[in-house]
């Protein structure tokens, strides 16, 4: 029995208003972690939002597959996948029919204006609940109303949760404010050393990604292409690296690119490779989505793992997401922006 299981029947069930939990985007990846770390306990409704998504109009029950990672047989989280946030004609609908005891958020703030208008119709039947991250100062006052329209703001660093209680001033008092740090999976993401069991896989995946060439450094960018993410950036300094140290060393390094190749949001990096990159630099593009081994494998033999985002409110989200947590479990060296936010993601995974 997991701890803390309540019977399907007495859960209470949550409306989660976000990015579709089957996707891969940092968004996605933790809500997933959150539905299926918490389905002994509550019961999901995910109105899933992407860009044109091709499954809209349906209902998607995967109770089945989080029985399976939740290890207990009676979870319920259905997804509908929805192109964009959703809008109040929809929300209404889905709290008439799915009848939440609660509303989840988990974006940026300018996503949810349109909920914000409607906060009191809402809240007058069911709190509101708001993963949020702010990095930066100065605090974002002209956030005072939106902070001001949910009932519970939990906070990814505790920076963010200063900002909330600077914002709010006196009105903090009325409203729920806690740290909820991110985490990652352990049972994806761990170090494999000579002599573990899934040792052998690893030296097998990495000889495939470089085409069995032995490399002794590797970078690891891990992001989406887009311009804010500076991927091509990211191929220049590995570039300017290689030139330094020659074309021999060079060789023994490799830059891995989990990105799409061609972006109408970023850029053409296989063009970008080929235009600043001799053949002794080199980068490998990563495509597939990984997830489960595969990707934990990918961070297992990164020396480097890199993000060069815009050190900017919750941009940075991605890093502390993704890069910190998991770079320190497997010991790599990090390259980062210098945000508060980030700074506090590798302090407390350090000691951890």
């Amino acid at each position: 029995m997991v701890e803390g299981y309540i019977p399907k029947s007495d859960r209470k069930k949550i409306l989660l208003l976000c990015d579709d939990i089957r996707m891969h985007s940092g968004i996605a990846t933790m809500a997933r972690e959150i539905v299926v770390g918490t389905s002994h306990k509550y019961n999901w409704f995910n109105l899933g939002a992407a860009v044109n998504h091709p499954e809209v109009g349906k209902v998607l029950d995967i109770s089945g597959d989080v029985n399976k990672h939740a290890g207990i047989d009676d979870a319920d989280v259905k997804v509908m996948p929805s192109n964009g946030y959703g809008d109040a004609m929809k929300v209404r609908s889905l709290i008439t029919q799915t009848k939440p005891d609660a509303i989840f958020i988990f974006t940026d703030p300018r996503y949810w204006i349109w909920l914000f208008e409607i906060e009191r119709e809402i809240r007058s039947k069911i709190p509101i609940m708001w993963l949020n991250i702010w990095d930066e100062f100065p605090a974002p006052v002209y956030n005072r109303n939106y902070y001001r329209s949910v009932d519970v703001l939990m906070s990814i660093s505790k920076q963010t949760k200063l900002i909330n209680e600077i914002v709010l001033g006196d009105e903090a008092k009325d409203k729920v404010l806690k740290y909820v740090p991110h985490g990652i999976n352990s049972k994806y993401f761990f170090p494999i050393k000579e002599g573990h069991e899934q040792y052998k896989d690893l030296l097998e995946f990495k000889s495939n990604l470089f085409n069995k060439e032995e490399k002794d450094f590797v970078v690891f960018f891990n992001s989406r292409n887009i311009q804010r993410k500076h991927p091509a950036d990211t191929m220049l300094a590995f570039k300017i690296f290689c030139d330094k140290i020659g074309p021999e060393k060079a060789k023994r390094c490799a830059l891995v690119m989990k990105t799409e190749i061609v972006s109408q949001h970023g850029t053409d990096l296989k063009a970008v490779k080929e235009a600043i990159c001799p053949d002794y630099v080199n980068v490998f593009f990563s495509t597939e989505k990984l997830t489960g081994f595969t990707n934990g494998t990918t961070y297992a033999f990164t020396t480097f793992t890199t993000s060069s985002t815009n050190a900017q409110s919750s941009q940075v989200n991605g890093f502390v997401l993704c890069l910190a947590p998991k770079g320190l479990v497997f010991q790599a060296k990090l390259a980062f922006p210098h945000s508060n936010g980030v700074r506090e993601a590798i302090y407390y995974y350090n000691i951890k």
